[in-house]
């Protein structure tokens, strides 16, 4: 499965909806190992994170033991859910062969060659 190709795209973009939250961290962990990109291991960084306090929210809610999480920590879950889903889904979507092109541009390093 290349890094950018339609069935990517589909299950990184349904993995943080489909494991209720579980791996909300997943899809953007993996990309920042493969491209090894400031900007991706930021953005693992940060949904990691909001993972962390999602949990923290969800365990430290009074409600959650007795009669599931209360609407706060709910609301919490479902916008960090929708966010990693749609950032996930955009990350992953095939390119264009313009678009692969500028960021082989942009990768090849000076003094490089193709052999």
């Amino acid at each position: 499965m290349g890094l950018n190709s339609r069935k990517a795209q589909i299950i990184m973009g349904l993995l943080p909806i489909g494991t209720l939250s579980l791996f909300i961290f997943f899809p953007f962990v993996w990309r920042a190992l493969k491209t090894k990109k400031t900007s991706d291991i930021t953005l693992a960084a940060v949904f990691t994170v909001a993972e962390v306090a999602l949990l923290v929210a969800l365990s430290l809610s009074p409600q959650t033991h007795k009669n599931g999480p209360d609407n706060l920590a709910a609301m919490l879950m479902w916008v960090v859910m929708l966010a990693a889903t749609i950032t996930a889904a955009w990350l992953y979507r095939p390119q264009s062969k313009e678009e692969r092109m500028d960021q082989a541009a942009r990768n090849q390093r000076p003094g490089s060659s193709y052999l």
